[in-house]
């Protein structure tokens, strides 16, 4: 059984459409987290996970929640873009995650920036 969960905010940065009229896309670049844990522990890493981005990043965001074929493992996969100074919630993120016991496996990545298409 495939599970996916999507948590998204109003306008999220997906749509192309978040982007404050002080900052430009290129302000604000896309990361990813990756984290995996056993199935038994993954509503305690998925509560972590939302109660870190609610509470360090109000900005889109998504989070993608999967069972791994023939493995009693869940991955999650968070993906946010971020200005600079809003780096420091993706860090946090990642360390909490980091200090979880139950998470077996985490990796964070910068994506390169989405150009912007002008019609």
């Amino acid at each position: 059984m495939r599970i996916t969960k999507l948590e998204t905010r109003p306008d999220g940065f997906f749509a192309g459409n978040y982007f404050p009229a002080h900052e430009t896309a290129a302000d604000r670049l896309p990361y990813q987290v990756f984290a995996s844990c056993r199935r038994e522990q993954a509503p305690v890493i998925e509560e972590l996970i939302l109660m870190q981005l609610q509470n360090g990043f109000d900005q889109g965001y998504e989070l993608e929640i999967k069972p791994r074929p023939h493995q009693a493992l869940i991955d999650f996969t968070v993906s946010l873009a971020c200005s600079t100074p809003e780096r420091a919630s993706v860090v946090r993120l990642v360390s909490c995650l980091g200090q979880e016991k139950n998470v077996h496996g985490l990796r964070w990545q910068s994506l390169p920036p989405v150009p912007l298409h002008h019609g």
